[in-house]
């Protein structure tokens, strides 16, 4: 005997699980600025207050890239862990870029749109955090 009833539950859930759809988006933008920082180390700092001409440009493009390929990596094998951790990362360095890049737009620096696309990016990383599209590994 077949239960039909059950069935039909079993697909409800399974569509109102969320899409990866976001989770990819951050990967990929992450993975395509990370790359783009690490092969052009003095753009943060050019583009920076004189104060802030030290930040390590290569390595905020290295973490970007690194945590974006690990992010795209647990969307696709559906790991909760890497997904977790990965976007902690990712939230936490997007929100400091959009910070240094609102401080220059507004601060000493020219006004610059560099800091919408930088916002942006970090709702979407937080969209994906307090959504809790990773915890999800079925």
């Amino acid at each position: 005997m077949e239960n039909t009833r059950l069935k039909k539950e079993l697909i409800v859930a399974k569509n109102k699980r969320p899409s990866d759809f976001w989770g990819f988006m951050v990967a990929f933008t992450s993975i395509l600025h990370g790359s783009f920082l690490f092969k052009f180390v003095d753009y943060l700092t050019a583009n920076a207050e004189p104060y802030l001409s030290g930040l390590p440009g290569r390595w905020i493009g290295l973490t970007l890239l690194i945590a974006g390929i690990i992010k795209l990596i647990g969307v696709l094998i559906s790991n909760k862990h890497l997904k977790e951790w990965s976007i902690w990362v990712l939230s936490a360095i997007w929100g400091g870029l959009w910070m240094v890049s609102l401080t220059f737009a507004f601060g000493t620096g020219y006004p610059d749109p560099y800091h919408t696309f930088m916002f942006f990016v970090f709702v979407a990383c937080l969209r994906v955090s307090l959504k809790g599209d990773y915890k999800y590994d079925v």
